[in-house]
């Protein structure tokens, strides 16, 4: 049955419509509450410091083409995250109506199957990151283009006009390059693009030897660009970076030992991003999310589902026939298809010594997504029937929009705790001496991995121009053996940025959960040492010296471009004027600031933030506010117990400040 042109168009917009709702119901709903997040800093910092020639600079060891597109994506979207974010949607936007328009082009007459089978594709959740804007928009990017790019070749094998399909050959060809350029480990779609190009032709009824001829003809100039790739990548250029080493990746899968390696590591991949994708993130997200959110999530699955069950009960029927031998057959052709093309696409990425898993590395499965979207409409179309194909559908939607808005409620958080960290910071610091080595510690769930996200955001802050002037450096086993040592040491940052960095001259920052303030250690407090959360932080504490931060200097303030307007002055804006304030022995500011506080109703989730007024009580012989205080510190009895102990035992030694004033104070009733 054939629909008309009116209601093939009328079902066209309506599937349009539904890929468009679905695309932003999944992604957008948290992106105004976003940020910049890992490798985001070090480009960050480049764009803002070094301009053109950073951004170059960056990438020019491994990937100068993605240099230029960072150029010109920064002189558009500039330092807004909200820019970011509302861009990389627009890009997941066009992936989605590009993987629609491939199918489509394939298996015009299955209106119902491709359309579901793209609903699959924009809720996969395998690739969970996309929060994580500026540093994988390069991925997104790079995969549209291949989708585009494979269309136009599906488009271009058959249309009958020479010169349509010239035109729509030279576009793919050219998004062919484009894609390539981005992202070499995407070279695996060539492989995709001649396995569709022999699918037309065996759709024609073509025999094998004619189709194998016609094929390779028609795919000759998208291979030939391919390979000269590989051999510009492996022969010419010089790759800093191992992990884009392409020739010397080869090189390790030349013994039988390496190719078993590639086929078992392949068919564990085509687990892990078929089956394993739609399970292990969603139960890692929803083990550790609020109530609120998870509900939230689960009315936004559900809101997806009821938008796709509106289109198959109220437009199918101009959807034209989707059921005979030749639907079972074409859905059988999706799942065989699938498993191929997750398994062409996964070989390069294990080639290059990278492995998929929910722990962080789950961009290894976006390669294969169209695999993937593919495999599973198979599965569902061709193995179950009836209820059961429906059941297993919104299962599979409800999971992967789950999984999608788990994630970015996820890096939501992230941002506000790592956004307000850096402004405590400056509220704390309003210069900091150059060259100071700053250690940052984050709340567990939100810790850092790398050091650049500690001196790009210190650097954004107190040096956005010119070169680097603050290295950084997260919490590691062995820290405590460079700070004993003063160890003095040059990073080379991705073959670009050297950081000179001395353990020696460290300023030393905590925060324990997301609900306290960022500690500026001063490793002559003992009190402050002791309520760390963190036994590694506790230990190195003593090395942190605050005498590096200039209190008398005008107060550094973070760009509002990348950091958002100042937060509200809760309690820790308090808390950090308290402490400056203390630093600098102004013992009437502390107390002020303290009134100010409770004026204001604000109080501490660390009792040990109240530390800060009973010194300056202390010092300014008012015994009864102290005792006052030291009552409300009291009430965490594990925290009094500890600083308790540690006073009661250096009680007796010299120090900079009356300590066995504060001790009595605290400890004795």
């Amino acid at each position: 049955m054939s629909s008309s042109p009116t209601v093939s168009r009328r079902e066209s917009f309506l599937t349009v419509l539904l890929v468009i709702f679905t695309t932003l119901v999944t992604y957008g709903t948290l992106i105004s509450k976003l940020g910049f997040y890992r490798d985001d800093w070090y480009l960050l910092w480049a764009a803002k410091s070094k301009g053109v020639e950073g951004i170059l600079g960056v990438f020019q060891g491994d990937r100068p083409f993605v240099g230029w597109l960072y150029v010109f994506d920064f002189s558009v979207m500039g330092l807004s995250p909200l820019a970011w974010h509302i861009y990389v949607l627009c890009i997941k936007l066009a992936s989605a109506l590009a993987f629609l328009w491939l199918v489509r082009s394939l298996w015009p007459n299955r209106k119902v199957v491709t359309l579901f089978v793209t609903l699959l594709f924009v809720v996969y959740p395998g690739f969970y990151q996309q929060p994580n804007a500026l540093t994988y928009k390069q991925l997104l990017l790079a995969y549209t283009a291949a989708l585009v790019s494979l269309a136009l070749t599906v488009n271009a094998v058959k249309t009958r006009k020479v010169a349509h399909r010239v035109i729509l050959t030279i576009f793919a060809v050219l998004l062919s390059a484009f894609y390539i350029l981005i992202y070499e480990a995407l070279v695996g779609m060539e492989f995709v693009r001649l396995l569709l190009i022999l699918y037309l032709f065996y759709q024609q009824g073509k025999n094998w030897k004619e189709n194998i001829r016609l094929s390779l003809v028609n795919a000759l100039p998208y291979l030939s660009f391919a390979v000269a790739f590989v051999y510009w990548r492996i022969f010419m250029f010089d790759s800093t970076r191992k992990a884009t080493d392409v020739g010397g990746l080869i090189g390790s899968f030349t013994t039988l030992r390496g190719i078993l390696g590639l086929l078992i590591e392949g068919g564990k991949d085509l687990l892990e991003t078929t089956v394993l994708a739609w399970a292990v993130p969603f139960y890692q997200f929803s083990n550790q999310v609020e109530y609120r959110d998870l509900l939230a999530a689960v009315g936004l699955g559900f809101l997806v589902v009821a938008a796709g069950a509106l289109y198959y009960f109220f437009g199918r029927n101009q959807a034209g026939a989707e059921d005979g031998s030749e639907g079972i057959e074409s859905s059988r052709d999706l799942l065989i298809l699938g498993a191929i093309i997750i398994f062409v696409t996964t070989i390069p990425i294990i080639a290059a010594g990278r492995n998929l898993n929910f722990s962080g590395w789950d961009r290894y499965s976006y390669q294969s997504v169209l695999g993937v979207a593919l495999f599973m409409g198979g599965i569902i179309f061709y193995v179950f029937k009836s209820r059961l194909r429906w059941v297993l559908l919104s299962a599979l939607l409800v999971s992967g929009v789950l999984t999608q808005y788990l994630s970015a409620t996820y890096y939501r958080d992230f941002w506000k705790v790592e956004r307000e960290a850096w402004w405590q910071l400056s509220w704390r610091a309003p210069q900091i001496e150059d060259g100071t080595t700053i250690v940052a510690a984050l709340p567990g769930g939100y810790g850092l991995a790398e050091e650049y996200e500690v001196w790009g955001p210190v650097n954004l802050i107190y040096q956005p121009e010119g070169s680097l002037k603050f290295p950084g450096q997260i919490m590691f086993d062995q820290i405590w053996l460079d700070l004993l040592l003063r160890t003095q040491q040059n990073r080379l940052v991705r073959d670009t940025f050297s950081i000179a960095r001395d353990y020696g001259k460290v300023v030393i920052l905590s925060q324990s959960s997301p609900n306290t303030c960022l500690h500026v250690l001063d490793g002559r407090r003992f009190d402050q040492a002791v309520t760390e959360a963190r036994t590694d932080v506790r230990y190195i504490a003593q090395y942190s010296d605050v005498g590096l931060i200039n209190t008398s200097a005008p107060q550094a303030t973070p760009p509002a471009a990348i950091f958002g307007s100042e937060p509200p002055h809760n309690w820790c804006y308090f808390y950090q004027k308290m402490d400056l304030a203390r630093q600098m022995k102004d013992w009437q500011l502390t107390v002020d600031l303290d009134k100010k506080a409770k004026s204001l109703e604000l109080k501490p989730s660390d009792v040990s933030e109240w530390m800060p007024v009973l010194e300056a009580y202390v010092y300014l012989n008012d015994m009864e506010h102290a005792k006052q205080i030291a009552g409300l510190i009291r009430e965490d009895k594990n925290s009094f117990t500890k600083m308790c102990s540690q006073y009661e035992s250096l009680k007796e030694q010299p120090a900079g400040y009356d300590r066995v004033s504060v001790y009595e104070a605290l400890c004795k009733k």
